[in-house]
């Protein structure tokens, strides 16, 4: 029996109307999805993101301490922990108490750290964010890509600028809770404690703190040109699949439909904490690939109403 072949060029010529008509309507969201798909399979992301996966689990730790150990030059130690355990749940809400226990262990058993051991730390922590650097540098292929060194300091920029942060916002979550504070916004009879306000405050915090994270990752990272509006849309296409992402593993994890621990025993926990850092990082390099697909339908529609008053001119 013969198979009948596929026309495909026939199938095309007659999805590509419905397909302009769409995507005319969604101002050209079409186009951008099809740039970043086509660019992000070329660029091999999904091997990069294995990579940035690999790099992420084995410096998380490295981090941690080096955050721990840089804000508590400001704060007591543990005040530090707390505030960058309340973050570990925020940011890695997959089995995030295997990197609480695992840093409580280190802590406990460390001594003083000497100089040499302060600078292996650094290097091990920078790692990821150097790895990162590269692969957000090809979502924009044409343009030239940071040099060994340049991702280094950017790696050890963000460490010191994580730091930071952590000390801004310790600050500003412990001025929220002094007695003056609090007693002045009953007086003036704003109740926002325990509201449903201060609840929606509490659920958007921590996403909104990651999209502000990703739109500046989009912005600064990169040694392309990139523009604010070109890394808002990346940035919020991140957000919103991460969070999906979290909420559907959350949610398979609990239904037990999959048992980790029958397959990987001990490591089940890591393991689902590992496919977790995939998928986020699979969609943190899309998201790059989606503000290099805005910039290139911007230039496109720009380069198209040129030609098309060149030829009212003609």
């Amino acid at each position: 029996m013969k198979i009948p072949s596929i026309d495909i060029l026939g199938i095309k010529e007659k999805i590509r109307p419905v397909y302009n008509l769409l995507n005319h309507h969604l101002h050209g969201a079409l186009d951008v999805l099809r740039f970043a798909a086509q660019n992000f399979a070329r660029e091999r992301a999904p091997e990069a993101a294995a990579s940035l996966a690999y790099f992420t689990f084995f410096s998380l730790f490295p981090i941690i301490l080096v955050l721990i150990s840089f804000a508590s030059f400001v704060l007591k130690s543990q005040m530090v922990q707390d505030q960058i355990f309340g973050y570990i749940i925020d940011l890695f809400p997959i089995s995030p108490e295997i990197v609480e226990n695992n840093i409580v262990n280190v802590l406990s058993r460390r001594g003083t750290v000497g100089f040499i051991a302060i600078i292996g730390l650094v290097w091990s922590a920078s790692s990821v964010f150097t790895t990162l650097s590269l692969n957000i540098d090809r979502a924009w292929p044409e343009n030239a890509s940071h040099n060994y060194f340049e991702r280094r300091l950017m790696g050890f920029a963000i460490l010191i600028g994580l730091g930071v942060i952590i000390i801004v916002l310790w600050f500003l979550r412990a001025l929220l809770q002094v007695d003056f504070i609090s007693q002045l916004l009953i007086y003036f009879q704003v109740p926002i404690f325990n509201t449903t306000l201060w609840d929606l405050i509490v659920f958007i915090s921590p996403r909104l703190f990651r999209f502000l994270m990703y739109w500046i990752m989009y912005q600064w990272l990169p040694k392309a040109n990139v523009k604010m509006h070109e890394a808002f849309w990346g940035a919020a296409v991140t957000t919103i699949l991460t969070e999906l992402i979290t909420q559907a593993m959350s949610w398979y994890l609990s239904s037990q439909w999959v048992r980790y621990e029958l397959v990987y025993g001990s490591l089940g926990r890591i393991i689902a904490m590992l496919l977790w850092i995939y998928f986020s990082s699979f969609v943190i390099l899309f998201g790059a690939h989606i503000s290099s697909a805005v910039a290139k339908v911007a230039k496109q529609k720009k380069l198209f109403s040129k030609s098309d008053l060149g030829n009212l001119h003609g």
